[in-house]
C-alpha cells in the first residue's frame, strides 16, 4: 500500500472514532473545529450524491451499484431497517438489486453535507437526507422519512466512489422534536413579526 493510500479498516475506524465510538470526539466537535477550507472536497462529493439522487428517482434502483468502488473487496451498508449489517458484495447485491422490489415509487434527496479528508484517496461525508415512498399493493399509503447519512468514499479515476454506507438516526426524541418542527409551515417567521407588531398596538390601545 502506498503512502497515500489507506486501507477500508483503517478507513472505518477513523470514521467510528470521529463519530464518537472510539471515545473520542463527537462528529459535531470535530466538524466545529477549525479545518482546512473543504468547500471544493464537498463541492465534489454533492456532485456525486445529485448522482444518487438522480438515480433512485428515476426508478431504476439497481444502478446504485455504479456509485460503489467494485475494486474494494468487503463494502459495508448499515441499514436503519436491517439488525445485521450488511457486509461484502454477495449480500450488498442482493440489497441494492433484489429480484422484486416492493416500491411502487421512490423519491430522495439530500441537503447540509460536511467532508473531510481522512487520507488524500479516502474522504468523510455526512448529510441529511430525506425519502418518500409507496409500496406496490392495494391499500398502500405514500409514507416518507428523514435521517442522517455517513459515506466513506475512495478516490477513483472517475469519481469518487462508495465503500460505505451508513444510517445515523436520530434519537427518538429528536427525531419527535423534528417531526414537529417540519410540520411548521415556511411563512411562520414571518407571520410571527406580523403577530407581535399587532400584540404591541393592541398592548398601546389598553
Amino acid at each position: 500500500m502506498s503512502e497515500h493510500e489507506i486501507n477500508r479498516r483503517d478507513a472505518i475506524l477513523s470514521a467510528l472514532m470521529l463519530t464518537g465510538a472510539g471515545g473520542v470526539a463527537p462528529l459535531s466537535e470535530v466538524f466545529a473545529q477549525e479545518i482546512p477550507d473543504n468547500s471544493d472536497l464537498v463541492a465534489e462529493i454533492e456532485a456525486e450524491l445529485r448522482k444518487q439522487e438522480e438515480i433512485w428517482n428515476s426508478q431504476d434502483y439497481q444502478r446504485i451499484r455504479e456509485l460503489w468502488d467494485h475494486d474494494d473487496p468487503e463494502p459495508y451498508f448499515v441499514a436503519a431497517e436491517l439488525d445485521e449489517t450488511i457486509i461484502g458484495w454477495p449480500a450488498l447485491n442482493k440489497y441494492l438489486a433484489p429480484a422484486r422490489s416492493g416500491l411502487a415509487a421512490f423519491r430522495w434527496g439530500f441537503s447540509n453535507v460536511d467532508a473531510r479528508l481522512l487520507a488524500p484517496d479516502v474522504a468523510l461525508a455526512v448529510f441529511d437526507h430525506w425519502f418518500e415512498f409507496q409500496l406496490v399493493g392495494k391499500n398502500q399509503v405514500p409514507k416518507s422519512g428523514f435521517d442522517r447519512l455517513l459515506f466513506i468514499f475512495r478516490r477513483k479515476p472517475d469519481g469518487w466512489k462508495q465503500i460505505l454506507y451508513a444510517n445515523c438516526p436520530h434519537s427518538f426524541e429528536t427525531h419527535a422534536r423534528k417531526l414537529i418542527e417540519r410540520n411548521v409551515k415556511p411563512d411562520f417567521a414571518e407571520f410571527r413579526e406580523e403577530a407581535i407588531k399587532k400584540k404591541q398596538a393592541l398592548e398601546q390601545q389598553q
